[in-house]
């Protein structure tokens, strides 16, 4: 019994996963594919958190620009909270694969909570930027990836990334840091998701030394790189670019 049940948690996990993932890479955000590119070699446990946070961040990024009104886009923030505190069945597979990990993710729907918070305040910035809002994401899902010592790395990540959607350098420091060490987290577990997404933050900042003048990332080094799949293969197997 106890066989059929795990066996049946894997396999509803496993759906999840795929569907989280897929939502991730058909998005039409910048950092959709990319981030599900950096999210392949992760377990499928890890893929269906990260992604599905990754989901929500997308989802709090469209509630916040299209309307015209920042009231309503706080009524559309809103609604997402609600929906991830309600107990009833809803038919919003992002819900769903947020609350299946609930129960195996200590305080998770607190940390949820925390990080719509930052898009709710974004809701009055003329700008409406929701830098904040990313570098929370990044720091929720470094912690429950087990890097609790790496969660500042994975906000400059989370900051550089966020600025690329915007074409622009962010100026950071992150691109002189030793990233091998994001390979592993605090219990000398392999992950990858850190470490891929610093290679892909190096790459969009144009190099290791790159240039801090030149605040515009050329279109080869973008987010819509067609040979984006390849350089995560060469960076998993040979190292970081340089």
């Amino acid at each position: 019994m106890k066989n059929n049940t795990s066996s049946r948690y894997e396999a509803t996990q496993g759906m999840l996963a795929k569907t989280a993932l897929n939502q991730l890479r058909k998005s039409g955000h910048p950092l959709g594919r990319p981030l599900a590119l950096c999210l392949m070699f992760e377990s499928i446990e890890n893929q269906l958190m990260a992604a599905s946070v990754f989901d929500l961040a997308i989802a709090l990024d469209a509630a916040l620009h299209i309307p015209s009104e920042s009231m309503l886009a706080a009524i559309r923030i809103q609604w997402w909270a609600d929906a991830l505190a309600k107990t009833t069945e809803q038919n919003v597979p992002l819900v769903a694969c947020l609350q299946s990990q609930y129960n195996s993710r200590h305080n998770f729907l607190s940390q949820l909570r925390d990080i719509i918070s930052e898009w709710q305040t974004a809701c009055h910035y003329e700008t409406r930027n929701s830098s904040e809002g990313w570098v929370a994401v990044w720091r929720l899902i470094a912690l429950h990836l087990g890097h609790k010592t790496a969660v500042d790395q994975a906000a400059v990540i989370g900051r550089e990334l966020y600025f690329a959607t915007l074409g622009k350098k962010s100026g950071g420091l992150f691109g002189n840091s030793d990233i091998k060490s994001l390979r592993k987290n605090d219990r000398e577990e392999e992950r990858t998701l850190l470490y891929l997404s610093a290679c892909l933050s190096r790459k969009l900042q144009g190099s290791q030394n790159f240039n801090l003048n030149a605040t515009r990332i050329s279109h080869d080094a973008g987010l819509d790189d067609p040979l984006l799949v390849w350089r995560i293969l060469v960076w998993h197997i040979f190292g970081p670019p340089k």
